[in-house]
């Protein structure tokens, strides 16, 4: 049976090898090359890399809706779709082509955490389970029926990265338990629930920024959540630099207890491995720092050439 593989990002790449290595008719879709970093190179799209490296066939397609996806459909032949990560919108009538219908491995719980950013959602509302779901595509942003779920329980101070990388190797085995099923067409049609749908929508650049002013245990779930993308920034006023500021970005931090209240963002203790500061419930531990433009850094590291001091200011996009 022929099927096509769509995806883009890199959560679709261990689902991408195993199906190459279970069955021989197999192509691959994706978007095409894009613009990316400071010098505008272009470059190909995680999947398509892995694709190539594969040997296998790859189509490039702006979109999956009316003429163009018609024609991806028409070329490929394909008879049954899986996707993952694929990033376009897919028409009605390019869900109703194939025989065998289209099939998405999601990154969370269905029918919690529908959209774009499901890992980065469930990092940032503090999920203690995330997993994957794969279902069968309908009009309906993730919404259609389900044909099975992994749920996982991950360690305390995970990054949406370290997330992502391993939610992306249960995708893989959630469809090499069900491949045999969707090609016969009778693998399983489980409909959501109405009830605890959630919506996770793209992640904007603006998001990056500290939020000193809520919890501790927020900023500690922002950072990792933020990791590797957009990260989260902020700005911060140095007594000893003659209150200059300078904006970072905070690469590791841990809440912490037992710290005095004070006004969000003021360093409260400096050490060669922390800053502790204050925020509107408890406070952070940074451990490490990134300067733009610079590696990440220890503090004792930072310490030799950005020195911080007790009382200095870290603050949020509302005071720049």
């Amino acid at each position: 049976m022929r099927i096509l593989f769509l995806g883009s990002g890199p959560f679709g790449i261990p689902a991408l090898r195993k199906l190459h290595s279970l069955r021989d008719d197999l192509k691959v879709a994706t978007v095409p090359d894009a613009h990316h970093g400071r010098k505008r190179t272009l470059q190909p799209s995680p999947i398509k890399t892995e694709a190539q490296s594969l040997g296998l066939e790859v189509f490039e397609c702006p979109r999956l809706r009316g003429r163009v996806g018609r024609e991806i459909l028409e070329r490929s032949g394909a008879q049954l779709i899986i996707t993952a990560d694929i990033r376009l919108i897919l028409g009605s009538r390019f869900l109703e082509g194939p025989l065998r219908g289209c099939f998405n491995l999601h990154g969370s719980l269905l029918p919690r955490w529908r959209g774009a950013a499901p890992v980065v959602r469930a990092l940032l509302a503090g999920d203690e389970q995330l997993g994957v779901t794969l279902y069968r595509m309908v009009t309906a942003l993730d919404a259609g029926p389900m044909v099975d779920s992994r749920c996982w329980t991950p360690p305390n101070q995970i990054t949406c990265q370290e997330a992502e990388e391993h939610l992306s190797q249960l995708a893989a085995q959630l469809l090499e338990q069900h491949l045999d099923a969707l090609e016969r067409g009778d693998a399983p049609h489980i409909p959501q629930s109405d009830e605890g749908v959630t919506l996770a929508p793209k992640v904007e650049k603006s998001e990056g920024w500290a939020r000193w002013d809520g919890p501790a245990s927020f900023l500690d779930r922002q950072v990792r959540a933020l990791k590797p993308w957009p990260r989260t920034r902020s700005s911060v006023i140095r007594h000893s630099a003659g209150d200059q500021r300078d904006e970072v970005i905070l690469d590791q931090v841990r809440q912490i207890d037992g710290m005095p209240a004070a006004i969000p963002g003021t360093v409260l203790e400096v050490s060669d491995h922390q800053i502790v500061v204050a925020c509107g419930q408890g406070a952070v531990a940074i451990e490490r720092l990134q300067r733009i433009g610079k590696n990440s850094m220890t503090v004792q590291q930072l310490q030799l050439g950005m020195p911080f001091q007790v009382g200095d200011r870290f603050e949020g996009e509302e005071n720049r």
